[in-house]
């Protein structure tokens, strides 16, 4: 018995040989050589990737973001996934193994007729029973290696949603503390405008300017104001859509630097190759590739016959006083071979369907990868424009004040009429508006980038 047991297995561990399916190798990628906008002094180093957020050295701002980690529903919802994604990779490898458990039995038979008793002898059995599936075609370490695939691009996935949850916290942020700004710009602008119109309106009432130069400067105030409630209103939807992102209920939330004061983060990593082991969205889709590659293999397998051993060991006797004895020791080992016959090509239509699958998986994972090209692309062209924007809006807004204040001093001295002042201050408050939300878009370019890079997780 003990060698033909050892002769089942050896000759199983042999046959493992025969694995169907086809053996994943990554797709050829064509890669381009560099970006088509890299005209910054950017490096290849990927350490400042790591926590690129840090760079910015607002401790506001970094507190913010350690919360959002902590406390998103999102987060967490990902951490089970993968907790879920384990558990089942885990039991795939458990299906590799035989199948140990045991049984006992105790039957007893009473009837008044001796003859029935004979028939029916009472029974007494403890045994040790186990159940092995061969792996003869490799079905099973098919299922084990897809579902490891899947467990590691739910970590991925999870490495992705820190990355946009980041991203999306920073720029929440930025555009937080550009409100912010325009509302101060716009209440200096209103308190200028309105000692501007009961000025005029103190002239008008004495009969020094027309009421055209009144109701211009009525309309500037009115302007400013309605300005200012529209920008108070944004602020409290940006503020409120900010807390969502951390997982807290509405509430006031702290400023650290202005966005005048943030310094844009250095240099970044820019070598398209490196999107392809930086990027977590493409190492989960890749994974996912080489998941449902491996379900080709079972379906394959599925279509051939499989081979189970089964086998018990124990102690079986009809007098339960005898059932400890070493006549009572009984043992079977059964070979059993299960296979599809005549299915109508359900089992090959199966297999199609698996590479079927396979194809719209690589098809996601070269978009994946198209599509971060472009978002890198983006972002440097991004980075580098609105570069120049904020220094040429800069310029105006000094430009505009300048003007403004030589035009209040020749509407004062009587030298020309209202609307100079008008246009002038029209022109310094835009000036001053699009300084601020440039430098915001500048600030958020520079966030896109990182993340379009992989946010270094």
């Amino acid at each position: 018995m003990k060698n033909i047991i050892f002769s089942l297995i050896l000759l199983s561990m042999l046959l493992t040989s025969c694995m169907v399916g086809p053996h994943y190798t990554r797709p050829a990628i064509e890669t381009p050589q560099s970006y088509i906008h890299n005209t910054a002094n950017l490096s290849s180093e990927t350490d400042t990737l790591l926590q690129w957020f840090m760079l910015f050295d607002d401790t506001v701002l970094n507190n913010l973001i350690t919360a959002a980690l902590d406390n998103n529903p999102d987060i967490k919802i990902a951490i089970l996934r993968i907790e879920q994604s384990r558990a089942l990779y885990r039991m795939s490898k458990s299906d590799l193994l035989p199948s140990v458990g045991y049984s006992a039995e105790a039957e007893i038979n009473y009837a008044a007729n001796d003859k029935v008793n004979q028939m029916n002898p009472d029974a007494f059995s403890i045994l040790g029973v186990a159940s092995w599936e061969i792996d003869l075609w490799g079905k099973l370490r098919h299922a084990k290696r897809s579902a490891y695939a899947e467990l590691i691009a739910s970590e991925e996935t999870l490495k992705s949603i820190k990355t946009m949850l980041v991203s999306d916290a920073a720029n929440l942020y930025f555009q937080m503390r550009d409100l912010d700004n325009r509302v101060w710009v716009s209440e200096q602008t209103l308190k200028t405008r309105t000692q501007y119109y009961n000025m005029v309106n103190e002239r008008f009432m004495k009969g020094e300017v027309s009421e055209l130069d009144k109701l211009q400067a009525e309309q500037q105030l009115a302007t400013v104001q309605a300005t200012l409630s529209s920008l108070k209103r944004q602020l409290g939807f940006t503020e409120r859509s900010l807390n969502i992102l951390l997982g807290q209920n509405p509430q006031p939330l702290p400023r650290g630097l202005s966005n005048l004061d943030q310094k844009p983060a250095p240099q970044v990593p820019v070598l398209p190759s490196s999107l392809l082991e930086q990027r977590p969205d493409i190492r989960a889709a890749e994974e996912m590739l080489k998941s449902e590659t491996e379900k080709i293999g079972i379906t394959q397998a599925l279509r051939l016959p499989g081979f189970n051993l089964t086998g018990f060991f124990g102690l079986a006797s009809s007098d339960l006083s005898n059932l400890l004895n070493s006549d009572a020791v009984i043992a079977n080992l059964t070979g059993s071979i299960l296979g599809p016959l005549f299915e109508f090509g359900k089992n090959k239509r199966r297999v199609e369907a698996q590479r079927k699958e396979a194809e719209i998986a690589l098809t996601k994972y070269l978009n994946a990868y198209r599509k971060a090209l472009a978002e890198v692309d983006n972002a440097l062209l991004a980075v580098q424009t609105y570069s120049d924007e904020f220094d040429a809006r800069s310029r105006q807004a000094v430009a505009a004040r300048k003007a403004l204040s030589l035009s209040q001093e020749r509407y004062n001295g009587g030298y020309t009429d209202y609307l100079e002042v008008l246009v002038s201050e029209t022109y310094m408050f835009d000036a001053e508006m699009l300084v601020s939300a440039t430098r915001g878009q500048q600030l958020s370019a520079t966030v896109s980038l990182y993340r379009a890079l992989g946010g270094g997780w």
